[in-house]
């Protein structure tokens, strides 16, 4: 795993802070904006923080950079984005919040492609000095 645990923390956080914003502007409200952020930021952090890991879990495969291999990461980001949103949803549904104010299930794994297809998009051009 290449970066701090403080590092991957950090960075997931205020990632998860910004879409909470957005998932509480998308999803029905339900008591106050303080407890709604909150079930939506958590929603959120169940992508970014755990998303890293899963992302991190993939890279560790052998090949996975060539060949098939940048399908294979598609493929078990969209995976993972299912697990993910399964966690979210638990919560989502011990904070006493209904289950079909949240889309399907399969919108997870595809979140989880997108976020991480936007991460890795940001990371090339970090490290391409912004071009």
């Amino acid at each position: 795993m290449g970066e701090p645990f403080r590092t991957t923390l950090t960075r997931t956080t205020l990632v998860a802070g910004a879409l909470g914003v957005a998932f509480l502007l998308l999803l029905p409200r339900h008591a106050s904006l303080a407890s709604d952020y909150v079930d939506t930021f958590t929603m959120a952090f169940c992508f970014t923080f755990l998303g890293y890991y899963v992302d991190q879990l993939l890279l560790a495969l052998p090949g996975i950079r060539t060949g098939v291999g940048p399908l294979v990461r598609v493929t078990g980001w969209f995976g993972g984005g299912l697990w993910c949103y399964v966690i979210a949803r638990w919560l989502w549904m011990h904070y006493g919040r209904d289950l079909r104010d949240l889309p399907g299930l399969v919108w997870g794994g595809v979140f989880l492609v997108v976020l991480n297809g936007v991460a890795r998009r940001q990371d090339a051009k970090f490290h391409d000095g912004g071009a």
